[in-house]
Formats: C-alpha cells, structure tokens, sequence
C-alpha cells in the first residue's frame, strides 16, 4: 500500500482534487484509492516510498530553483505580475528585465530592487533560503509572444513572455447587443444530389445561400478535425487523429483546381459503374465512409499527380501559393503529413496497425532518427498529405469569404473537440505534453452511474507548460481559421479535467486541474488575432471559477432549452444569459421528436444504458414534467398552436407547428445567439449520436431527410424564418 502522506503531497503538487461537486450540487469526496490511480497513469511507481518521496521533492523544489517559469503568461484577469524566485542572499541585489517583442518593436526594459517586491512565499533547501517575489511589468505591454531576459547578481535568466487581453474578439454587431439566429449542423449529414455521399464544403456553400437569404447570420458545424483515412468507420468528430487539421473527405472533388485537367478521373467517374456508386452512396439513410472514403480518397491521389505535374516545384502561382501555406502552417503540418505517410506505410505490412501504438518503437518517437529517414525518403508522400490540407483549407476559407460576403454576422462557427484519440496524429506529435495512460471523461451522474470515459488522453498541465503551451497555441490558431466564432467543446478544461485511469470506468476517477489564467489568455489572445469571437460551452455542473470567469473574459455561453428548467418550471426567455449561444438540443440529446415520443429512453432502455428498471421509469416521469413544463409556458407567452392541447398526456407526438413554436419561444430569450438544428425542422426521430455507446449505436451517420431546398421550399419553414427574422429584431 503506498504512503498516505506521500499520495497526498503529490495529489497536491500535481493538482489532483481531493473532492468535487457532484451533478446533484453535493460536495463528493475523491476515494484515496482513485487518486492512486491517477498518481499511477500520471508515471509514479507507487510501491516505490523511496522514489515516491524523491519525485515529491523534486516537484516541490523546482520552481523555487529557478528564478522564472518556463513561460511566463501575463493575463491582465490576473495582474501584471510575474513570479521571480531568488534565493535570501539575492533579496539585496539590484535586478534588471528586458523584454524583447516580436515583429521587431523595440524592447523595452526596467530595474527593480527585489526588497520593494511583495513575497509571496518562502522555501529552504537544505541551508538555502528561496523566495517568491511578484515582479510587477507595465501595464501597457503590447499584447502577443514575446521573451523576457532577467539579469542580477552577474546571473542572467530568459523565458518566453506571453502578454493577453483580457477578453476575447467580439464583432462590432455583436458588442452593441444585436440578438442573431443560425443553425447548427453535423456536416456530413447534409444531402444532395452532387455530393459523393456525405455533405460536403459544397453542401455548406449552398446552406450558406439559403440560410442568408432567409436572414440567419450563422452557422455552426461539427468539429471537422483530421480522421484516420485508413480507418473510415473511425468516424466521430469527437475523437479526431489530428484537432488541427481538416478531414479532407469533406472536399468537393469538382472544385479542386487540378480537377480540369484530371481527365483520366473525369472519364472514369463519368463511366456508368461510377456513376451508380455515387447514386446508391446519396441515397443511403446513413453515411457509407467506407464507401465515401474509397472513392474520394482514389480521386484525390488522382488530383494530386496533376498537381504534382503541372505546378509543383515550378513556380507556378498555384505552387508558391501551395509553398506559402506549407511554410504558414509550418512542423507541426509536416508532422501530422508525416503521420498519415507511416499510418498507411505500416497499413500496407498489417491490416490491424491502426494507429502509432501498433508501430515498430522506432517510429512511436516523432523525433526518432529512424522517422527523419523515413520522411526523407518519403517526400512525395508527406507532399501529398499536404497537398490534402492545402485543398480542404481553399474550399473552406471560400465558404468563409462567402458566409462574409452575404453579411453574415458571425458566419461559420467552427467547434474544437475536447481531446484526440490516443492513436493518432496529434497525439504522436505531441507526446511530450499528453498523459498516455489516462484518459478523459465525467464523473457519475444520475443517467450513468459509472460516469463517461471519452477515450482520449489528457494534456498533462505540467507538461503543457513546460513546452510553452505550443500545442494549445497551435490547436487555437488552426480551429480558428476560417471561422468567425470557435466553439469550445467541453470549455471547462481550460480549468480542470476529469481524468479516468487506464482499465477502469470513470467511476474511479479524479479532476486535475490546469492553471485557468495561463489557458484563458491564450485563448483571448488568439481570438482577438484571429477575430474570432469564443462560444465556450459550459453544460453540466459548472465550477464557481467559470461562472465567475467566463463572463469577465466575455466568452459566450451555451444554453440548452432542455436544461434550463427548475422545479418543473421553464426558464423565462427574459432571463436567459445575454453572452449566450441558445438552442433547443445538440448532438448529444434526442431530437425534439425523439425527446417528446421519449424513443430516447426506450433505445437507451433498449442498450442497457439504464442501471435499473426503477432509474428507466423515474426518467420517464421525469421527461413527462418536462413536456408538461413546455407546454405550460408555451401558454403561459400565448405560443400555444392552435389545435394542440395544454395537457402533455393529450399530446403524444410532435408536430411540426409544436416543434416551431417551441423554437420560437426559445428565440424570444435574451441570448445573442440562437441556433435551430435541421434536423429538428424535418422532425427526425433518429438521433445522430448517443453519449456512451460506439459499436452499440450506429453514431456519427445518419443523415438528414431532406435535401436543403426541399426543406427551405416548405411554406411552414418559410414562415418560421420569417418569424425569427421579427423576434430577433432584424435579418
């Protein structure tokens, strides 16, 4: 058994919480043995006191020897202070900082005399007394990522300085109050009749038209993050190979500048066979990716030996604007390039080498000599992998100018997954900063008693840090490309996550916490580089620091009709957050039609998702106040349709007039932003995911019912539009 006092030091040094607030508000104390757990994913032998003890040591010694952190992140929520840590002896020394800007300002420098410093803390190390002192900076310091040089006592000391904002972009519309309405949609489930069988960034461009014709001002989409080309049916967005890279099946093969000139491809999907795919492909209730990817990916190739030559390395202007982004996006796109051409190297040797995990171990190492070689002898291959993000990224950026172009107020929103799935490329290439052997998840809640475990490993906050948060930084600025808001998915990991240990359900898990100030900053930062307003989704059992400083850095909140009730009784529309995104359900929850028929809970019942009978039955009498609720303030706001009974049990499915009402009341609130899923409007019952199953629910491919026009073409959904037009206050 390991040494208590020893676990509790480093839980404490490593920011493992020792209790959490359960989904019912109550204070929850953290098992020992769970915090065991998390200290044994996190790499500490916990049979070893010896090396238990050493470990502490040096974790609790570190900081105090070295006079500044290895990145200093200047957050002005915070302060403008930044740690110095100087031994008793140096307190009488004159001291002296420089900082260097980037894009060549001219540095700035000051003096300081560590005696007028606040202390903030003291350490001995054996007879050496340390000091922690705050070092005030000015509080005018240009914003961005910059390096600080300390010198005193004929010792000089440099790290990385990064200066934020303290809120985060918001456009002009929206900084003067205007209250907008969208859609928010799974991508890939878009029909129509020129796709290849999944919606596409053509499919967007036309919902682009039709929504700004009909007055909307966004549209929010699935994370589009880099999947794994070998595997197809690895298809949830949530759990990407790559966060920052797009996943090019979503590129519209005809829009492909090569693709004039890729006659051999013109006349082999002209040919009948081809042709016959493609229609049994639109036709599918589901998404074939198999059937998708095979197709896309063999024309893609076809497009790049076109690209390959006819410009590249010959100065065309399609070469150097190739070049340019290459440089732009810089390593990390090569090694995710890099990634994709040994993902499919070592495919071709074994059918079951999913992922990095399953590699020779010289090639589990990014920076292994025996992946420079590869790579080296490889070129064409890492060309052609970029090649595929430099043509997603073209037809995405040209939804973007025209979603700006037709006055879209915020346009696209894209949205970030919370983690990457362990075999992948972002994973691989960042090795350094992710804890491996754990992943992330929920704690226990009333509808899963053994809480979530998403599969994905964690950033390790120490980690993290110590690279500079380059990882975080470059997760940013490629998600916020091409956008004009990025959705956070689960934003409360800018302040701690639930961490889940290897072989175990989330049950036995911990929340680490991360430093809050540091992540926050970067994320104003490159949100106001990017103007790139921030929607930081913050469903479920939210911390006191959120609710407190969220607001303060003007992220956007997201509001869930079905969550806002309380003691049977709808939130009131006047009383919703302002700084909100607000819809009725996402793709977690049932559709409205699923939700009211409460199919939901019969197929959960059905999958042996509900611990009992009694937990089955108490959440449909749950769901049946619910439905009650929404009805009472539909007539409580004269909203009620006319024909459709105040009593719920009187009113056993949803009707299309029912489900606008229900969105129209909900675009009455006060929130900036409201969204209305399409699905919602087709009255799907099928739900596009449910939390807690993979091979038990086909999720991630189902499709919407109707193509785009034919749903835009219906009188009732003309009318709706133009109903949130006037209750919005414009479009």
């Amino acid at each position: 058994m390991a040494n208590s006092e020893l676990v509790c030091k480093l839980a404490h040094l490593r920011n493992i919480s020792s209790t959490f607030q359960d989904y019912r508000g109550a204070t929850t104390a953290v098992d020992v043995a769970n915090i065991e757990r998390i200290l044994a994913a996190m790499g500490y032998d916990l049979d070893d006191d010896a090396g238990l003890a050493r470990r502490a040591t040096q974790l609790d010694q570190h900081p105090w020897q070295h006079r500044l952190e290895p990145v200093v992140v200047i957050n002005p929520l915070r302060g403008h202070s930044l740690n110095l840590y100087l031994t008793g002896a140096e307190r009488d020394r004159t001291g002296y900082w420089r900082v260097d800007f980037e894009h060549d300002l001219p540095a700035q420098e000051g003096r300081f005399e560590p005696t007028d410093l606040v202390q903030t803390g003291d350490y001995w190390i054996g007879d050496t007394l340390y000091l922690r002192l705050e070092l005030p900076l000015p509080d005018d310091l240009p914003t961005g990522y910059h390096r600080i040089s300390l010198s005193l006592a004929g010792k000089a000391d440099e790290t990385a300085l990064i200066v934020t904002p303290a809120t985060s972009f918001q456009p002009d519309t929206m900084a003067r109050g205007d209250r907008i309405w969208g859609t928010a949609i799974q991508l890939y489930t878009l029909r129509s009749a020129n796709n290849w069988g999944m919606g596409d960034f053509g499919d967007l461009a036309e919902l682009v038209d039709t929504l700004a014709d009909q007055g909307a001002d966004v549209i929010g989409l699935n994370p589009i993050h880099s999947l794994y080309p070998i595997s197809p049916e690895h298809a949830s967005p949530y759990s990407p190979s790559n966060r920052s890279y797009v996943n090019p099946l979503y590129v519209v093969i005809e829009q492909v500048p090569e693709y004039p000139r890729a006659t051999e491809l013109q006349k082999t999907m002209s040919g009948a066979d081809k042709q016959a795919e493609l229609a049994r492909l639109r036709d599918q209730a589901q998404v074939d990716y198999t059937g998708v990817s095979a197709l896309k990916y063999r024309a893609l190739s076809d497009l790049y030996q076109v690209f390959r030559r006819d410009h590249l390395g010959q100065g065309t202007e399609r070469d150097l604007a190739f070049r340019a982004f290459v440089e732009q996006q810089g390593e990390p796109l090569r090694e995710h390039a890099t990634f994709e051409a040994l993902l499919a190297h070592f495919r071709k040797q074994d059918p079951m080498a999913w992922g990095w995990p399953c590699w020779p171990q010289d090639y589990q190492n990014h920076h292994s000599q025996a992946v420079q070689a590869f790579a080296d002898e490889h070129d064409d291959d890492i060309s052609y992998y970029q090649y595929l993000q430099f043509v997603a990224d073209e037809q995405l950026q040209a939804v973007d100018r025209q979603a700006k172009g037709r006055g879209m107020r915020i346009g696209l929103y894209r949205d970030l997954a919370v983690g990457a799935d362990r075999g992948g490329a972002e994973v691989w290439g960042n090795r350094e900063s992710f804890c491996l052997n754990a992943a992330v998840g929920a704690p226990p809640d009333a509808l899963g008693p053994n809480g979530q475990n998403w599969g994905l490993p964690p950033f390790d906050p120490i980690k993290l840090k110590a690279e500079g948060y380059h990882s975080f930084i470059t997760l940013l600025r490629n998600n916020m490309r091409a956008c004009g808001a990025l959705r956070i998915d689960h934003a409360m990991s800018l302040l701690r996550l639930w961490w889940c240990p290897p072989g175990e359900s989330a049950a036995y898990g911990a929340y680490v916490y991360y430093d809050l100030y540091d992540l926050l900053g970067i994320l104003n930062l490159e949100s106001q580089r990017n103007q790139c307003m921030v929607i930081a989704e913050d469903l479920g059992t939210v911390p006191d620091e959120v609710i407190e400083t969220f607001p303060r850095a003007q992220l956007y909140s997201n509001k869930v009709f079905y969550f806002e009730m309380s003691d049977g009784v709808c939130t009131a529309p006047e009383d919703y957050a302002e700084r909100a995104l607000a819809i009725v359900c996402n793709h977690d929850m049932p559709t409205v039609y699923a939700f009211w028929a409460m199919s939901d809970l019969d197929l959960r019942q059905q999958l042996g998702m509900f611990a009992s009978e009694a937990d089955f039955q108490g959440e449909r009498k749950a769901r049946s106040h619910a439905k009650q609720a929404i009805l009472d303030a539909l007539v409580h706001y004269q909203r009620l349709p006319e024909g459709v009974s105040s009593d719920a049990e009187q009113v056993p499915e949803m009707t299309l007039p029912l489900c606008l009402a229900i969105h129209e009341h909900l675009a009455t609130c006060r929130s900036q932003i409201v969204a209305v899923q399409l699905e919602d409007l087709m009255l799907i019952n099928a739900p596009v995911n449910i939390p807690g199953t993979s091979d038990e629910y086909p999720n991630w491919r189902r499709k919407l019912t109707k193509p785009l026009a034919e749903l835009f073409a219906d009188p009732a959904i003309e009318t709706f539009c133009q109903r949130l037009n006037q209750v919005r206050g414009g479009g």
